[in-house]
């Protein structure tokens, strides 16, 4: 009994479905380790480790940790992270926005992660947040 009445098809039609699959997994994956350093960040801040997410933020002079704890802190801008959720990363130029919705927020906030360092910041394009 022959499943394909036309054998020859299922070798191209196979090869075809092979290389949409492959390219849905890269397209989901693309971004893995960015989203990773993203996740890292916020479940550091959850536990309270806010040292630990500092130095996942990258310290630097412009944004002290007095700074960053405004901003993050228990009692910071932004409140204390309980729960988050990663919406969806897209690349540009040199790094990658992800976009996260909070609990607590009303609006996504997007962050920047530069595709060598690693390094975690906010997005640098004020209209991002979606």
């Amino acid at each position: 009994m022959q499943i394909l009445g036309n054998r020859p098809l299922l070798f191209p039609i196979s090869l075809a479905l092979v290389v949409v699959a492959g390219c849905l997994l890269v397209y989901r994956f693309a971004n893995f380790r960015e989203e990773r350093v993203v996740r890292q960040f916020l479940n550091e801040l959850k536990a309270g480790n806010y040292q630990q997410a500092y130095r996942i933020w990258g310290p630097s002079s412009t944004y002290s940790y007095e700074d960053f704890m405004s901003d993050w802190g228990q009692h910071g801008y932004y409140g204390k992270v309980t729960s988050y959720k990663i919406l969806d990363s897209e690349t540009r130029g040199s790094g990658v926005v992800i976009y996260v919705e909070f609990n607590h927020l009303k609006k996504p906030m997007a962050f920047w992660v530069e595709r060598k360092t690693r390094v975690l910041g906010f997005a640098p394009f004020p209209d991002d947040a979606r």
